[in-house]
């Protein structure tokens, strides 16, 4: 009978375990005398080798190798870190596999981020896992999804910032920068909104530091500097168009400019008090009496062409102009009468409140009775009494009891020589004076 193991088949076979489990020839002898069918060995524990060739024997299991990843938690000594979370399937072959029939790919493996990969291969013969070299894994859906959604995201978020860019630009062009001053605005905007850290709150808050910005609303430096609340951009607009249409109604357009603008604001001078302002040069001194020109230029120098900027000006506050103004006004009185217009005689007079109507009737009165009166106390000068322009003022305006006595007390002695003179009587004296007192 042919042997039905080759002793090739089994390299490895604890013997003596075969022997114990090996029947006895004479045992299994049949009625004819011969030896029976020996019957089939058990099973045994069997050592194969590393280089055992695979896929001769039927009971001989070829080893397989699991492709899903197993959780371990022992510490990893491979160089690549495992990610926390699943590493993904990919379910294609690597494209350049290693030659030889004993060497099945198992797997990838992948860094700790996901993006790069390596092949990882099972060689059965030898026992052991090799690796292909690092490359870039090709992109799953999940993968292009979120790129897609990344790339919509920015792109969303530059055309915000492109929109927030064109109507920043649109207000600073409608706030009436320079082009000097636009260009820096602009590429400060543009550096601004490069950066992810900065809006367009934050971009404007800090561009209102720049010089540029400060010269535009000069205005606001200076009541700044005078401790008073600056305006807001709409605001500080808004208070430009009102000053430009009250000068412009006034005939004054050479003052429409950002300079002027920025003087008034600056020192808090309301449309209103522009408006009287305006008018007070206007009204009461350029298209009146030129007269007032006159006495303006003699007590303030203050030239015809620029009595404008003049009241215009906020050196002086509005009733110190006013006062100014009078002032003039009553010397301009007092020359039309052909009296003295000294700047104090006048400042005085003002101080009492004397306007222009209240001086010019004031004066007329004392033209009318200065001169006899004077000649009188030149006359007499023996009486002490001193009747001039201030004393004549005195009575006119002041009231001054005293200015009126000394007045009739020249008037009683000239009465009282014209009695006493030969020939002449009363009647006749009085037809002969010359002027009234």
């Amino acid at each position: 009978m042919a042997r039905m193991f080759h002793d090739w088949d089994i390299p490895t076979v604890n013997t003596q375990v075969a022997k114990a489990t090996t029947p006895d020839a004479s045992a299994d002898r049949d009625s004819r005398g011969a030896a029976s069918i020996p019957a089939r060995l058990p099973k045994v524990a069997q050592v194969l080798p590393t280089d055992y060739r695979a896929g001769e024997r039927e009971d001989i299991v070829t080893p397989t190798v699991k492709t899903e990843p197993t959780t371990t938690t022992e510490p990893i000594t491979d160089p690549i870190v495992e990610p926390k979370t699943e590493p993904k399937t990919v379910t294609e072959p690597p494209k350049n596999p290693p030659s030889g029939g004993t060497t099945q790919f198992v797997e990838y493996e992948y860094n700790a981020d996901f993006t790069k990969r390596r092949a990882k291969y099972f060689n059965s013969a030898t026992g052991a896992f090799t690796y292909g070299s690092w490359e870039t894994p090709p992109k799953t859906k999940e993968d292009y999804d979120k790129e897609q959604a990344d790339a919509a995201a920015k792109a969303a978020a530059f055309q915000e910032k492109r929109d927030a860019f064109s109507m920043l630009e649109a207000t600073m062009r409608s706030y009436g920068f320079n082009e000097t001053e636009l260009k820096e605005i602009t590429e400060f905007m543009q550096k601004g909104l490069i950066d992810p850290n900065m809006g367009p709150n934050q971009i404007t808050l800090a561009m209102r530091q720049l010089n540029s910005y400060k010269s535009r609303f000069a205005g606001n430096e200076e009541r700044r500097a005078r401790n008073l609340n600056t305006l807001s951009e709409v605001a500080y607009l808004q208070q430009e168009k009102d000053y430009s249409a009250t000068l412009r109604e006034a005939g004054m357009q050479r003052f429409v400019t950002r300079e002027q603008f920025a003087t008034l604001i600056g020192n808090d001078i309301s449309n209103t008090e522009l408006g009287k302002r305006v008018r007070l040069a206007n009204e009461r001194v350029k298209y009146s009496d030129p007269n007032v020109l006159k006495q303006l230029r003699s007590y303030y120098n203050i030239t015809e062409e620029d009595i404008a900027a003049y009241y215009l000006s906020p050196k002086d506050v509005l009733p110190e102009l006013e006062a100014k103004t009078t002032t003039a006004e009553i010397g301009s009185a007092a020359l039309q009468f052909g009296l003295s217009a000294e700047k104090e005689r006048a400042q005085g007079l003002q101080t009492l409140g004397i306007d222009l109507e209240r001086a010019r009737s004031g004066y007329s009165n004392i033209a009318g009775v200065l001169p006899r009166t004077q000649q009188l106390s030149d006359i007499y000068s023996e009486t002490g009494i001193k009747y001039t322009q201030t004393t004549a003022e005195e009575e006119e305006f002041k009231g001054l009891a005293s200015a009126k006595r000394a007045r009739e007390k020249l008037k009683e002695r000239e009465f009282s020589s014209f009695m006493g003179s030969s020939g002449t009587g009363k009647t006749s004296l009085m037809k002969g004076t010359a002027g009234s007192i």
